[in-house]
C-alpha cells in the first residue's frame, strides 16, 4: 500500500551515480499530457509520456527513476524516442527496480523535465494488502471526472484497473446530443473517429482532461479496452457502428484503433496488438488476470429485439413463444463464445498456476457484467410519461424476458451462457478465491456468482459505475429513490446490492482475510465542483479451501 512513505529513502536497488546527459543534447519541445505509468511488475514498470518536439521529426529524451522527489538518489534511466509514427507518445520498461516500491519517476528535454510521477513496483513475495481502484466508461462531454480526481488524491490506492471505454468515439452531438453536452467539454476531432490521426487526436483530447493527467501522473494502472476504444457493439469480425462502405475494412479500422490504444495507454506491449490479455502478479497475495472479453475471440451479440421483433405486434402467448424458442434455441448454443478457446484456456491455466502458487486472489478483470440481469416488472412503471412507444414497447418486452427467467441485455456474459458456465466453472474449481472485476454497463452492481461449494459463490463481483456515463436512471426517470434498485434486487436472485442512480468508481481492498469495497457515488457529474460523495461499503470473506463467501453491507 503507497502512503507518504513513498517520499522515504529505499536502499534496496543500487544507486546510479552517472551523471545523466549533458542538457544541452536533448531537444527542445514540450511534455504535453503529463505522465503516466502502468503494468507493475516485481522488478519493472512501463512509463508513458508524449514529447512535441520543437523541430518536426523523431526526438530522443531521457528518463529517470529515483527514490526521492529531487531525484539525488536516482535508481534507473535511459533514453527513448518521441516518434510521430506513435504519435509521440514515449513508452519506457524501466527494469533493474526493487520489488514492492514506490519510485519517481520523469523525462528529460532541454526545455526541462516534464511533470514528476509516482508509481509502484509489484511485490515479489508475501504482500499484506492490495487496494485497487476500478473505473469505466468515461464519455467526456457527459461531465466531469469526479472519480479520477478523488482516485488520485487518495493515498491507500496502490493500482488503478480501467475496464474499458476509455474513450468514446462518437461525433460531437451524438452521444451526448447537444443540448446533454456539459459546457466546455469538448472532443477533438468533431466527426466519428475512424483514421489513425482521430484517434490519436481522441485520445488527446481525453488525456487534456487535468483530473485524468492527475490520476495517471499518481498511481499506475492496467487497462483494457471494451467496444467504444473501437466502436460501439465490436466483436472479433465488425461491430454496429462500423459500415464498411462508408468506412473501409473492419479489420483496417480494428488494427487503427489498436495501434492508438497501444500508443496512449501505459501498457506493456504485446506480441500483437490485438493480444491484450495478460496477468499481474501482486506477491503471493493475488494474481490479476486482464481479460478481452470484446474483440479476439467474441462471436457476434445476439439481440431479443431483432428476434422478437417479428412477434412483438401480436404479443401474448406469441411475443412468449417467440422468446422462448431463441432463449432455448441461438441462446444457448454452447459454440457461442466471448474469450474464444485460446484465451479460454489461457485463463484456465492462469488460473491453476495462480492457485498452485498459493495465491488467495484471483481477480478477473474485464469488460461485462457476469452476473444475471432480469429486468423487474415494476421497470416499466418507471418510465416518464413522454417515453417512446419504442421504449414502452422494449420495457414491456423486457419485463416480459425477466419473468421468463431471461436477462434482457445480450451484449453481456447473459447472451452467452454456456460460456458464462464455463467461465464460473473455472473460478469454482481452478481458483481458490475469485473476484470479478466488471464495467460496461454504466451502473454499480455486486454479484454473488453461483457454482461454488456447497452452496457457496463461484465468484463475488465488482461492476463498477461508470465515470460519467449515464445509466439506468436515464431511462427509468420516473422512480422513487431507490426504487429502482429494490425491484432490480428483488427479481434477480444472484445480486446482492445495486446502484442505479449515480455515477462513480469502487475501491477494493485484498488481504488475506477479505476483500472490502467501497462503492463511491457521486450525485451530479454535470458540476465542476465534485459533491460529497455516497459512500456503500461491502465485504466477501477468502478462504483456504472453500472459496470465497458471500457479500455483506454496511453503510
Amino acid at each position: 500500500m503507497v502512503h507518504a512513505s513513498r517520499r522515504a529513502v529505499l536502499g534496496a536497488a543500487p544507486l546510479l551515480l552517472v551523471a545523466p546527459a549533458q542538457a544541452q543534447t536533448r531537444p527542445m519541445g514540450q511534455f504535453t499530457h503529463g505522465v503516466a505509468s502502468g503494468d507493475p511488475t516485481a522488478g519493472s514498470v512501463i512509463l508513458w509520456t508524449r514529447f512535441a518536439p520543437a523541430t518536426p521529426g523523431s526526438a530522443t529524451i531521457g528518463w529517470e527513476v529515483a527514490d526521492d522527489a529531487a531525484f539525488r538518489r536516482v535508481r534507473a534511466r535511459g533514453s527513448a524516442t518521441a516518434s510521430v509514427f506513435d504519435d509521440y507518445c514515449v513508452k519506457v520498461d524501466a527494469t533493474g527496480l526493487a520489488p514492492g516500491r514506490p519510485y519517481y519517476y520523469r523525462f528529460l528535454a532541454a526545455d526541462g523535465p516534464s511533470p514528476t510521477g509516482l508509481t509502484r513496483t509489484a511485490p515479489s513475495g508475501d504482500a499484506a494488502s492490495l487496494t485497487l481502484a476500478l473505473f469505466s466508461c468515461s464519455n467526456l462531454p457527459f461531465g466531469y471526472f469526479h472519480a479520477y480526481a478523488q482516485a488520485a488524491a487518495r493515498e491507500d490506492v496502490d493500482l488503478c484497473v480501467h475496464t474499458g471505454d476509455y474513450i468514446y468515439e462518437y461525433p460531437r452531438g451524438q452521444y451526448p446530443s447537444a443540448e446533454q453536452a456539459v459546457a466546455g467539454r469538448v472532443i477533438e476531432p468533431a466527426t466519428e473517429i475512424v483514421r489513425l490521426s482521430d484517434y490519436h487526436a481522441r485520445y488527446a483530447s481525453y488525456r487534456a482532461d487535468p483530473a485524468l493527467q492527475e490520476v495517471h501522473r499518481t498511481k499506475p494502472f492496467v487497462t483494457i479496452w471494451d467496444d467504444h476504444e473501437l466502436t460501439n457493439d465490436a466483436w472479433r469480425d465488425g461491430a454496429q457502428n462500423h459500415q464498411p462502405d462508408t468506412e473501409g475494412d473492419w479489420t483496417v479500422r480494428r488494427a487503427i484503433a489498436a495501434k492508438a490504444y497501444a500508443d496512449w495507454m501505459p501498457i506493456r506491449r504485446q506480441d500483437s496488438l490485438l493480444r491484450i490479455y495478460r496477468r499481474v502478479d501482486w506477491g503471493t497475495l493475488a494474481t490479476i488476470l486482464l481479460l478481452d472479453t470484446r474483440l479476439i475471440g467474441r462471436d457476434k451479440q445476439l439481440d431479443w429485439r431483432t428476434a422478437l421483433a417479428p412477434a412483438m405486434a401480436e404479443g401474448g402467448a406469441a411475443l412468449a413463444k417467440a422468446a422462448r424458442d431463441y432463449g432455448e434455441g441461438p441462446l444457448k448454443d454452447e459454440k457461442r463464445t466471448l474469450l474464444g478457446a485460446e484465451q479460454e484456456a489461457w485463463m484456465r491455466a492462469e488460473m491453476r498456476r495462480s492457485k498452485g502458487r498459493g495465491a488467495t486472489w484471483q481477480v478477473l478483470a474485464q469488460q461485462l457484467v457476469t452476473g444475471k440481469q432480469a429486468m423487474a416488472p415494476e421497470l416499466p412503471r418507471f418510465l416518464p410519461a413522454d417515453a417512446s412507444a419504442n421504449s414502452q414497447q422494449f420495457a414491456n418486452a423486457g419485463a416480459m424476458l425477466g419473468q421468463m427467467g431471461y436477462g434482457w441485455n445480450l451484449d453481456s456474459w447473459g447472451g452467452y451462457p454456456a460460456a458464462r458456465d464455463r467461465f464460473l466453472q473455472s473460478c469454482a474449481m481452478d481458483g481458490s478465491n475469485a473476484l470479478v472485476l466488471s464495467g460496461d454497463s454504466h451502473n454499480a452492481w455486486a454479484f454473488n456468482l453461483p457454482g461454488g461449494k456447497d452452496g457457496r459463490p463461484a465468484a463475488v463481483e465488482v461492476a463498477g459505475a461508470s465515470v460519467t456515463s449515464p445509466g439506468f436512471e436515464n431511462t427509468f426517470r420516473n422512480a422513487p429513490e431507490g426504487g429502482r434498485e429494490s425491484a432490480m434486487t428483488g427479481a434477480n436472485k444472484e445480486l446482492a446490492w445495486c446502484d442505479l442512480s449515480r455515477r462513480g468508481y469502487a475501491v477494493a481492498r485484498l488481504t488475506r482475510a477479505a476483500v472490502d469495497v467501497e462503492w463511491i457515488a457521486f450525485d451530479d457529474v454535470r458540476v465542476a465542483t465534485a459533491p460529497t460523495p455516497k459512500i456503500t461499503r461491502s465485504r466477501a470473506e477468502a478462504t483456504r479451501t472453500q472459496g470465497v463467501g458471500p457479500w455483506t453491507f454496511s453503510g
